[in-house]
């Protein structure tokens, strides 16, 4: 777990004390501190290792007690000398991904080994496939309609409220899957996969009509839907029948995917990829909780998916002309549209940057953020 506290760096050589002068004049450096190289001034070490929360506060506590040692020092720790501190040290407020219990940091060590090791053994066998047929997938949740729990108002305002047209929790809280197939080589493969939130599982007859009508126009999207908006097994196969066969065909390929059980069974895709009875797929399943650290998609793509969809669903258009997205084919068009526009070459070096974010290549090129 990354916390805030791996970005700072108190360290002999390095710690810098600033007299202040004047609440916006200069400061004096002051080098060579003398200080101590043991654990007890090296606050950052400790915290990072037993992944404590860091504030700012604490980067001024720590501060003076370092200063302490200087009877002759005045340094006052001041909000100024901490924003200069912080700049210099590129230390930013970070959004906690994840609280974790002491035993789950305990195995942390074992993760980031088994992620290595995935690496290692991956890397192996990626030289013996095609750029194009080294491929991963994944699933990620997207909320019918976003939301956010702030929004502007007059300074001072007790009570704020904010409209909704359609105030049905589930558009809210609940979600739909959408799964994305990338390859080594930067590129998407022609379909995505969205498997939508049904009450009884399956559309009904008029739903079903209407579905099939937008299947038909936004051609790079295959639709399906379960009771909980997430996949099953039954509807993994459908995925890799109606996406990943038309692109593989009979070619040989390496796919890596994560650990969840109703995709790992070797025999599913025996069954599918095939060329003249001999199977074309290699698959590597990715170590448990290692997915944050070496899949390309979670990594960093899926990131600007959902910067993507967050700037469609909430834009000054849509306030303009009172409307809301989150029907069943707005989340289809939103799909349809992200995928045909980080499908465009221009977007082949990002995609490609989540392979070297994961550290399955070694191939870097400069590039602008979709968002």
């Amino acid at each position: 777990m990354e916390t805030l506290a791996e970005n700072i760096i108190v360290i002999e050589d390095d710690l810098i004390l600033f007299e202040e002068a004047d609440e916006e004049g200069p400061f004096e450096e002051v080098e060579d501190s003398g200080l101590q190289s043991d654990d007890e001034y090296h606050p950052d070490e400790k915290a990072r290792q037993s992944n404590q929360q860091v504030t700012t506060r604490n980067l001024q506590q720590w501060a003076l007690a370092a200063a302490s040692q200087f009877p002759d020092l005045e340094f006052k720790a001041s909000e100024a000398w901490v924003k200069i501190f912080k700049r210099k040290h590129r230390i930013r407020q970070r959004k906690i991904t994840k609280f974790v219990s002491e035993r789950e940091t305990a195995t942390m060590e074992e993760t980031h080994a088994a992620a290595e090791k995935f690496r290692l053994h991956t890397r192996a066998l990626i030289p013996n496939y095609d750029k194009d047929f080294v491929l991963n997938t994944d699933q990620t949740g997207c909320q019918y309609q976003s939301t956010y729990n702030r929004t502007l108002a007059e300074q001072g305002s007790k009570v704020v409220l904010v409209k909704r047209k359609d105030m049905c929790v589930n558009k809210v809280t609940h979600s739909y899957t959408a799964q994305y197939v990338m390859t080594l080589s930067g590129k998407l493969l022609p379909t995505v996969f969205i498997c939508l939130q049904e009450a009884n599982g399956n559309f009904g007859p008029r739903v079903q009509k209407s579905v099939d009508e937008y299947a038909k126009i936004y051609t790079n999207v295959a639709i399906t839907s379960s009771k909980s908006g997430k996949l099953t097994t039954a509807l993994y196969k459908d995925f890799l029948i109606d996406v990943m066969k038309p692109y593989v065909k009979e070619e040989k390929f390496l796919f890596l995917i994560d650990s969840w059980g109703g995709q790992t069974n070797p025999v599913l895709y025996d069954e599918i990829f095939t060329d003249k009875g001999i199977p074309t797929c290699t698959i590597k399943v990715i170590p448990p909780k290692c997915t944050p650290l070496v899949q390309p998609c979670d990594v960093y793509f899926y990131r600007q998916v959902k910067n993507f969809i967050k700037r469609l669903q909430n834009c000054a258009y849509n306030i303009e002309q009172d409307r809301e997205i989150s029907s069943r084919e707005d989340c289809i068009k939103i799909q349809s549209l992200v995928h045909h526009q980080l499908s465009a070459p221009i977007c082949c070096c990002m995609l490609k940057y989540a392979w070297f974010a994961a550290k399955l290549c070694d191939d870097r090129t400069s590039f602008m953020n979709v968002i």
